[in-house]
């Protein structure tokens, strides 16, 4: 009963102390969070961190929600990740306003309408984001050169029609039980992967020396980019002109 008063204390001192950057988060079976500093891991029945300042730590494994810590976990990274994108410009207000009543009327409102419609709709394909389509492929796990841990290497695939910008991978390892480890983000050596290549990735696990399983969560933003016409530089080829009737000879008397 002692260690469950003094865990939500723990993390409320933990809480205040953390600063703006992305942390790794433990969440307590009471829903406390824990702030810690790397990936934390289970050692028996016990979950043990490192606290922000650098101090060795556990609590018991039976006070923590696993699933809810590896959940929080990716979404503080992500919103990290977010959060470090520059902000958009912001809008301008533009110069003049028209109207329909200050547009003449055009002579070819259905082949233009017709022709408007069809660039809007290639414009939007074009800037759209799409879902990702990155797999894990093959991965291989070794000793870290300090023998202090293990790192995972790996190779990740863009299967999607599209470019894959930002990617991210979060990765987490389970025990021969089946249970949860520790968790930690991947580093992906590209910052874009074109539609159907391959990157290498890297995920480290200091004080973790063996896992019999891992899983792979991949993100990315995929950006289609618009396919020209062929020939003339990209342009529509124009269509050929009829050839011109021949002149009826008339009758003769």
């Amino acid at each position: 009963m002692a260690n469950r008063l003094r865990i939500p204390l723990l993390a409320a001192a933990l809480l205040a102390a953390a600063g703006p950057a992305r942390a790794d988060w433990l969440v307590t079976t009471d829903g406390g969070l824990i702030e810690t500093k790397g990936p934390w891991k289970v050692d028996g029945r016990r979950v043990v961190f490192q606290m922000p300042n650098g101090t060795l730590s556990s609590v018991r494994s039976d006070e923590v929600d696993l699933d809810r810590s590896a959940a929080e976990t990716a979404r503080a990274a992500e919103a990290a990740r977010r959060a470090a994108e520059p902000a958009p410009e912001p809008k301008r207000e533009p110069v003049m306003r028209l109207t329909e009543k200050d547009i003449p009327p055009s002579t070819a409102v259905a082949e233009e309408g017709e022709e408007g419609e069809a660039g809007t709709a290639e414009g939007a394909a074009a800037a759209a984001a799409v879902a990702s389509g990155l797999e894990v492929i093959s991965w291989d796990k070794t000793a870290t050169a300090a023998g202090d841990g293990l790192e995972i290497f790996g190779t990740i695939k863009n299967n999607s029609p599209n470019n894959i910008t930002s990617p991210s991978l979060m990765v987490m390892i389970y025990g021969a039980d089946g249970g949860l480890m520790a968790t930690n983000e991947g580093t992906i050596n590209v910052g874009m992967i074109p539609a159907g290549k391959t990157a290498n990735f890297r995920a480290a696990f200091p004080g973790v020396h063996d896992f019999s399983a891992a899983k792979f969560d991949a993100q990315g933003r995929g950006f289609r980019a618009p396919t020209p016409e062929p020939g003339n530089g990209g342009a529509a080829a124009p269509e050929p002109e009829a050839p011109e009737a021949p002149e009826e000879e008339p009758p003769s008397e």
